[in-house]
């Protein structure tokens, strides 16, 4: 995939609602070997990472929860992330998003696709959501420590440097204002959040969770910091709440194998 001329990486893994995932021969070089017929997917993951996050280290959550599902874990690296073209920046990060989605719908047809991000890959996440509100399949949305960057930066650090990081913030791009883009996706959500999250503190995670528009179910880990794994007393609210996204989803059975697709109208055109 291509974004105004850079190359961009795409990592995607399958599984088959049973066993341990495979890694797609294709975009990424390398792939482990497929074993067996895989089935055609029933669902889709979007995953936009955080700033430290890489595609090719991304998990196979929520299908890790979803085990009965066949689904397709789908991560772009935006440049200047893994093998792609360019150096990072704000600017790339909802246009890598949006081209991502585009590329999916085509192959998805009329499947249900869920969008997760975390940290700074909620804002894009966010983003891609608002900007395809009208497509059909886009079924669901899983956030975890959302910030609003503009308000995070002038708020958080704004005191400590003269008000210069508000000139910052007004540097962050329009189409990654999560309070803004939270008010326009009405798909269910989960917002998994820390309690005493230092990097994007509750308070400002709460303006987003405010502003959604759609169905919500917020789990709150009350010791964790901004980095977390969860442990016995979250992971039962939030399988929870994992069950109850999963059960807003429409997901057909597909008896396609690897080799065939699952028909359906191609909802990008």
């Amino acid at each position: 995939m291509e974004i105004s001329g850079r190359s961009v990486e795409f990592w995607i893994e399958r599984t088959d609602g049973r066993a341990a995932p495979v890694i797609l021969p294709g975009m990424v070089s390398e792939p482990r070997p497929a074993v067996g017929p895989l089935p055609e997917p029933v669902i889709f993951v979007l995953k936009f990472n955080g700033a430290g996050g890489r595609a090719e280290r991304t998990s196979i959550h929520p299908l890790d929860f979803w085990s009965q599902l066949p689904g397709e874990i789908w991560s772009p690296n935006p440049p200047g992330y893994g093998a792609s073209e360019g150096g990072p920046g704000l600017q790339w990060l909802a246009p890598t998003g949006r081209a991502a989605l585009a590329q999916l719908l085509a192959v998805a047809g009329s499947r249900p696709i869920v969008i997760t991000g975390n940290s700074l890959g909620t804002a894009v996440a966010l983003s891609v959501a608002a900007a395809f509100s009208e497509v059909p399949n886009l079924a669901g949305l899983i956030l975890r420590n959302p910030p609003p960057l503009k308000q995070l930066i002038a708020g958080k650090f704004g005191w400590r440097t003269l008000g210069l990081s508000r000139l910052v913030a007004r540097q962050v791009p329009e189409e990654l204002d999560s309070i803004a883009n939270a008010a326009r996706v009405r798909l269910p959500c989960i917002f998994l959040c820390a309690g005493r999250d230092r990097v994007v503190p509750p308070r400002f995670q709460q303006l987003i969770r405010d502003a959604y528009a759609g169905a919500k179910k917020v789990v709150t880990i009350p010791g964790a910091d901004h980095v977390f794994e969860l442990a016995n007393q979250g992971i039962a609210e939030y399988a929870s709440a994992l069950t109850w996204l999963r059960d807003s989803i429409a997901v057909a059975p597909c008896p396609a194998r690897a080799s065939e697709r699952c028909s359906g109208p191609n909802t990008q055109d």
